[in-house]
């Protein structure tokens, strides 16, 4: 919302005849001043998906893969990568841990959760947001890659991965094998996995738009406003501009977990009417998984 904002203000303090309105709409869900922006459940059940789906995969495959690490967007605020947790069903379901950039990141810590989880379950699926930092404020993702003409890349998002870091970080300390998976903005282009209500708020809040531009009322964004869960219902209304630009909305702290590595039942109250119906499973019972797999003597 900053550029609209700027543009407006330098447009108005220059005498151009123009009336500028903000439409929100950004799949990391950290604007301000709105409920959730167009584009994030879309988004975040397209991370669902792929963390369940995968998660079926790495759980079959746990006798040569130990873990798994899926990277999502998320530099600054957490939304995505928490909403994975709808990808779980029952305890032993992916994702075992979720760990978002509202929380430091720490790596003894998240040695022993994952080790619980692998003694536990035999793996473990962990969920990280790309902007986890470290105690000291340095970024998890922090590295220096050189190329064949020595010019070097740091920090995150650029030169490095959260996400590969935690998968040497793990398969150093614990000898298992693991993989990583980092979607980055293919999430923001898997429109086979849209979802139905966000098409329609995101039409609906250009609609909204319009409507402000042709009453002439400028310097405003359109704001989503939820009045129910269930069923679930909204309004729109409008903010100013400069209350949202360049604000960040994270994630709040009753979302998260007293051990910073997981969600709370807040967090699945506000998204399970944003996201749709998730598909479920059919699994093979333990019993018979443990006689299929029963080493031959």
């Amino acid at each position: 919302m900053d550029t609209v904002y700027r543009i407006g203000t330098y447009c108005m303090e220059n005498d151009y005849d123009i009336v500028y309105t903000g439409i929100p709409k950004t799949v990391d869900n950290d604007l301000v001043g709105t409920d959730h922006s167009p584009g994030f459940p879309s988004a975040a059940r397209c991370n669902i998906l792929n963390v369940l789906q995968a998660g079926q995969l790495a759980r079959d495959m746990k006798r040569v893969d130990r873990f798994v690490i899926y990277q999502t967007i998320g530099r600054n605020a957490g939304w995505l990568a928490a909403a994975t947790a709808l990808a779980k069903r029952k305890e032993d379901d992916a994702p075992h841990l979720i760990y978002c950039p509202e929380r430091l990141f720490y790596k003894e810590r998240f040695i022993n959760d994952a080790n619980e989880m692998i003694s536990k379950y035999g793996w473990v699926s962990i969920v990280v947001s790309e902007g986890l930092k470290f105690p000291d404020g340095n970024l998890v993702s922090l590295s220096q890659n050189s190329s064949d003409s020595t010019n070097y890349e740091y920090g995150a998002m650029g030169g490095g991965s959260a996400g590969i870091k935690i998968h040497q970080m793990l398969a150093n300390e614990t000898g298992f094998r693991g993989e990583f998976q980092i979607t980055e903005s293919l999430i923001m282009s898997a429109i086979d996995r849209a979802v139905s209500i966000d098409k329609e708020e995101a039409f609906q809040c250009g609609t909204e738009a319009v409507k402000l531009a042709l009453k002439g009322e400028s310097g405003y964004m359109v704001s989503i406003k939820r009045l129910s869960d269930h069923p679930y219902q909204i309004s729109f209304e409008q903010k100013p501009l400069q209350v949202v630009a360049l604000k960040i909305k994270t994630l709040p702290d009753d979302f998260i977990n007293a051990q910073d590595n997981f969600v709370t039942e807040k967090l699945y109250e506000y998204m399970r009417p944003l996201v749709g119906d998730i598909p479920g499973y059919f699994e093979i019972a333990a019993d018979l998984q443990d006689i299929l797999y029963e080493p031959k003597g």
